[in-house]
């Protein structure tokens, strides 16, 4: 087979593979939202958002930092290398996510709290694990909400993609807690 350029419609970053990957190796969108590279439009999310919108996407970078800081910290004091991998992904894409929300209203990423400062973890995995499945049901709640408010096709397509990919992270979280 032959290598191929492709692009995640939700973050814009581009892959190169045989095939688009299960899930963007970026922000975590399911396979659906990566396409070949020549059918990517490119586009940034929303320039010209309403009040509404801009206040969702703001709340909705602040509730992405905060996860990603919760999420370095658990890594950080997890001593589990299992438990301390999982919490590096989800950071990752946590972060990823803040930074394209910002873009999407011309604002620079947050800065993101790597070295748990601000103490977020809870001490032990299992509480980490719950703390998160916590976080990620609170997400789904507000994106699920900002979806609908939502009047730009764009930002409902970022919006619907994030309530997705918060759902994955649900479903892995609660597969560690059913152990």
């Amino acid at each position: 087979m032959k290598v191929k350029l492709f692009r995640c419609l939700v973050c814009g970053d581009p892959y190169v593979g045989e095939e688009p990957p299960q899930n963007c190796p970026f922000c975590g969108a399911p396979r659906n939202y990566i396409v070949p590279a020549e059918k990517y439009n490119v586009q940034e999310l929303v320039q010209n958002i309403s009040q509404k919108s801009r206040e969702n996407v703001e709340a909705a970078i602040q509730l992405e930092k905060s996860n990603a800081e919760f999420y370095n910290c658990a890594k950080n004091c997890e001593a589990d290398h299992y438990g301390k991998q999982l919490f590096r992904a989800l950071a990752k894409v946590e972060a990823e996510h803040a930074a394209l929300l910002s873009k999407a209203i011309g604002k620079d990423a947050p800065e993101i709290d790597k070295d748990c400062k601000a103490g977020k973890c809870l001490g032990s995995y299992r509480l980490n694990l719950e703390e998160a499945h916590r976080r990620e049901d609170n997400a789904i709640k507000h994106y699920s909400q900002f979806l609908a408010e939502a009047t730009e096709p764009r930002l409902k397509q970022v919006f619907k993609a994030l309530v997705e990919i918060e759902t994955t992270h649900l479903e892995i979280e609660q597969e560690q807690l059913d152990r």
